[in-house]
């Protein structure tokens, strides 16, 4: 059975349209395939704005900075410069605010999914002062009780922002907003990031990201900050009448911006990966309908759910109740050429990077998928036939 970690998106029928772009199209660097491309994203998933930058990583500092100014601007910096993190993440949700002068708070996360409890916002929040964010991670495509989490964080007077990059074709339901015949994209719920890198949902071959807001005003900041802070093309109001509109710096800004050629390529591959995020959701019940639950935890319950108001897989998660049990499915895996990764960060503290912060072994929970935990990756290539091939073979380990 070949199953790398991730495969190319993209048919030769894909390269000979990219191969005609290059020759067709006499700017390759951002332009109007951006804007179409962020167009696609508002059309199918219902949100007001979506900035297209460089890379996810990007978004996320462009959503620190931002968060920064608005505390400058209220008075509440550097009072309120704490942010709550998840301590299994991955590096760049964390290593941006902090090089911000953000200070974190890193909580564990629940067995059943790795991410943070309402239950665990709320005695963190209570329990801290100067908390004014809290930056929440949806791991591996999962999200626990994320509208509650939100309210949480609001009611301690906080913002709740978000990278999804691991989750942006995933939906959540409200169950307070009665005229919501269906379930809503994650991608609405709050200000926050995605990734549009090889191997997640909507790949653009190379590097890329997105900022996703229902605010008018955050998105016009967002889309000057990422062209040098420039107000070309940007409404009237933001112009200086003294100066040569087409370089009037509004903000301190920088080049944080995408290219057509990203964004083309993107395009190509956009609506099929919103097709092909149901068949994740096959897999991911192909492979935990025949693990066995005594050998493997059991992850992501709500996978059983067929529609997008459940979570939608990234990856497909081991998790081994053993680190010795862990090292011997690895080196199964590696052997018949199945690729695997640890989960993200495991425990980010764990890591040299992260010294000084606080200690592993107060965060079990992390601890354990740092220890015990792998995943295998998910894309066109595996099916769920292969998925519970996989599980079987597991089961005899």
């Amino acid at each position: 059975m070949k199953w790398p970690l991730c495969n190319s998106p993209f048919t030769a029928l894909d390269k000979l349209k990219i191969s005609t772009f290059l020759f067709r199209e006499p700017i390759w660097t951002a332009g109007e395939w951006v804007k179409r491309y962020e167009r696609m994203w508002v059309r199918q998933f219902g949100v007001n704005h979506a900035v297209m930058v460089s890379s996810g990583s990007t978004a996320n500092e462009l959503i620190a900075l931002r968060r920064k100014w608005e505390l400058q601007q209220a008075g509440e910096w550097p009072r309120r410069n704490k942010v709550v993190f998840a301590v299994n993440s991955w590096i760049s949700n964390c290593s941006v605010w902090i090089n911000f002068g953000f200070d974190p708070v890193f909580v564990d996360v629940s067995p059943d999914n790795l991410n943070v409890t309402p239950e665990t916002l709320n005695a963190t929040l209570a329990a801290n002062e100067g908390i004014g964010t809290v930056f929440y991670t949806a791991l591996l495509g999962f999200h626990n009780e994320i509208e509650t989490c939100k309210k949480v964080t609001e009611h301690y007077g906080a913002r709740f922002l978000m990278d999804n990059c691991e989750a942006s074709f995933s939906g959540y339901h409200s169950v307070q907003d009665e005229e919501c015949a269906g379930p809503r994209s994650l991608l609405s719920l709050t200000t926050c990031s995605t990734s549009i890198y090889f191997s997640h949902f909507s790949s653009s071959g190379t590097e890329g990201g997105l900022i996703f807001t229902q605010n008018d005003e955050e998105a016009d900041w967002y889309r000057m900050m990422r062209n040098h802070g420039m107000t070309r093309g940007m409404p009237e109001h933001y112009k200086n009448p003294v100066v040569n509109p087409d370089f009037d710096f509004y903000l301190m800004g920088s080049n944080y911006r995408s290219s057509n050629l990203q964004a083309y390529m993107a395009s190509l591959d956009f609506e099929r990966a919103y097709a092909f995020s149901e068949k994740r959701q096959d897999i991911m019940g192909a492979f935990y309908s025949t693990i066995d639950p005594d050998k493997y935890a059991i992850f992501g319950a709500e996978m059983d759910a067929r529609d997008h108001s459940a979570s939608i897989p990234l990856a497909l998660p081991i998790l081994c109740h053993t680190k010795e049990q862990r090292v011997k499915v690895e080196a199964y895996l590696r052997g018949r050429g199945i690729g695997t990764r640890p989960i993200i960060g495991g425990v980010l503290l764990a890591h040299s990077a992260f010294k000084g912060y606080g200690n592993p072994d107060d965060f079990p929970v992390a601890k354990w998928s740092h220890e015990c935990g792998l995943y295998c990756g998910i894309h066109k290539g595996v099916t769920p036939e292969m998925a519970e091939e996989l599980a079987e073979a597991l089961n005899e380990v």
